[in-house]
């Protein structure tokens, strides 16, 4: 184009030509990190049309719950002096769980409410048995919570008096049921649908006694495709502030729950799906709201995780989420009993006896990993290990995305007698009754497609290096041959 120009024209279209690509370099260097993040917060925030909201509305990955079930398989001799529980673990009976959020409402205060539904379908083929055929024997929890409701209320032998005239249909402290009816179907409990009745014809007999709105007893009865079953959440969208994007604000219309005193009982951290993004360097422990304890967990930070090529940092479960402030002052306020009382129990379970509907429950990771070895020495068939039974997440810090996570947690009662003369010579024992594992990961496909993502902002610094370069080697060309031949 400026063959026929003079030296003077050449020496400046030169000049010029590089000087504005290292123009440009700079430029670009500059700003591309800054529009990238500026596209990523918006994508990153929970928000109608953004990424995440997709991912959190429709979840592209694949989560697990497998059951085990603790099958109590020398209950004919638990009267006998010196007698210990002999458990054997059944399963895993492993579903495939589907997430659904309904009745959103978004709020003026960058807040969303909404309920969840989880849909769980069982699949033979990743299970160790079948749900049909297998039973199991297990202690009768409808028993045990009224015997607890009612250990010092005057109705107590009214009760008792009832169980021993109909002892020719209730003549075991224990249930022999299939499987499926102790999961999901529903067991049909004789002693509950009496107490229901009762309570319909005469409610001031029932006391204190806290029953359930339905008339049989399964673990996880009423719950599949139920809207309402987990309660209501509100969650920071992250609008306002990224730092609060699936933060949880309330749970059922409030800030606290009255289970649990003081901190213990404030609403607060991760529902485990959502996290805050660009959480770089700022390394600290992170809090998981669960309403399976209507409380949250404190995970611990151990180090950096891979997985598909996608680096993160990974939390577990340590002994402090169920510490009943033996070590750890600050969980003393887990104790549900009197505090001249407290600690109640022993490191290592969580009184949820409020939490849920009443029963004599405590909550644990599986195995009593990490609890007190009394509550292991106290049954047979206890076999705690870190790589089995240990409570773990895995975080991209950069999006905030799970890349793993594996929650495991087991359900066990305090079985005493309570004054019930069907439960005399009962072991006093923190018994098992079940345990569960949820699993989820990012697929291979998707563990690129976030990679892609994480050099986004690098591959416009690159971009704007390679033309700095470019344009730096113009200028000393064009400088040259200004010297030396364009005279």
């Amino acid at each position: 184009m400026c063959c026929r120009c003079s030296s003077k024209a050449k020496r400046w279209w030169t000049l010029g030509i590089s000087t504005l690509i290292c123009i440009i370099a700079v430029i670009l260097g500059i700003t591309w990190p800054l529009a990238v993040r500026s596209v990523t917060e918006q994508q990153l925030s929970l928000q109608p049309g953004s990424q995440v909201f997709e991912n959190w509305y429709k979840p592209p990955i694949d989560t697990y719950l497998e059951l085990y079930l603790w099958n109590w398989t020398n209950t004919e001799d638990y009267q006998d002096e010196g007698y210990k529980p002999r458990l054997e673990q059944l399963g895993p009976y492993t579903f495939r769980e589907q997430h659904e959020r309904v009745n959103l409402s978004w709020n003026d205060d960058y807040t969303l409410t909404f309920y969840q539904r989880r849909i769980w379908h069982f699949d033979p083929d990743l299970s160790n048995g079948n749900i049909e055929t297998d039973r199991v024997v297990t202690i009768n929890p409808v028993l045990l919570t009224v015997g607890f409701n009612l250990m010092d209320d005057p109705l107590l032998p009214w009760f008792d008096q009832m169980l021993v005239g109909n002892s020719h249909i209730i003549d075991s402290p224990f249930y022999n049921v299939p499987v499926k009816d102790v999961l999901f179907e529903g067991h049909d409990d004789f002693f509950l649908k009496s107490l229901l009745e009762i309570a319909a014809e005469n409610p001031e007999l029932i006391g204190s006694i806290e029953l359930p709105p339905f008339d049989k007893f399964g673990w996880f009865y009423g719950r599949n495709e139920s809207e309402t079953y987990d309660g209501n959440f509100t969650i920071g969208t992250g609008v306002d502030n990224l730092e609060n994007m699936g933060m949880m604000r309330l749970w059922n219309g409030a800030n606290r729950t009255n289970f649990y005193r003081d901190d213990c009982g404030v609403v607060r951290g991760s529902t485990g799906e959502l996290w805050p993004p660009f959480q770089t360097g700022k390394i600290a422990n992170v809090t998981v709201f669960s309403p399976d304890i209507c409380s949250t967990m404190s995970l611990q930070y151990v180090g950096y995780f891979d997985l598909h090529g996608v680096e993160g940092y990974k939390w577990i479960g340590n002994e402090r989420p169920f510490d009943n402030g033996h070590r750890h002052e600050e969980t003393a306020c887990q104790c549900t009993a009197p505090e001249e009382q407290c600690p109640a129990l022993l490191p290592g379970v969580l009184d949820v006896a409020r939490c849920k509907m009443g029963a004599p429950a405590t909550v644990s990771y599986p195995h009593f990993y990490l609890a007190d070895q009394s509550y292991r020495d106290a049954v047979d068939g206890m076999n705690p290990n870190g790589t089995e039974h240990e409570f773990t997440l895995a975080l991209e810090p950069h999006t905030g995305v799970p890349l793993a996570v594996k929650a495991q947690l087991q359900v066990n009662l305090n079985v005493k007698q309570y004054g019930l003369t069907l439960l005399e010579g009962i072991p006093e024992v923190m018994l098992p009754v079940l345990w569960f594992r949820q699993t989820a990961e990012i697929s291979e496909e998707l563990a690129n497609d976030l990679k892609l993502l994480l050099i986004l902002p690098d591959i416009g610094i690159y971009v704007a290096i390679g033309l700095g370069i470019v344009g730096t080697i113009c200028f000393v060309v064009s400088l040259y041959f200004s010297v030396r031949i364009w005279k």
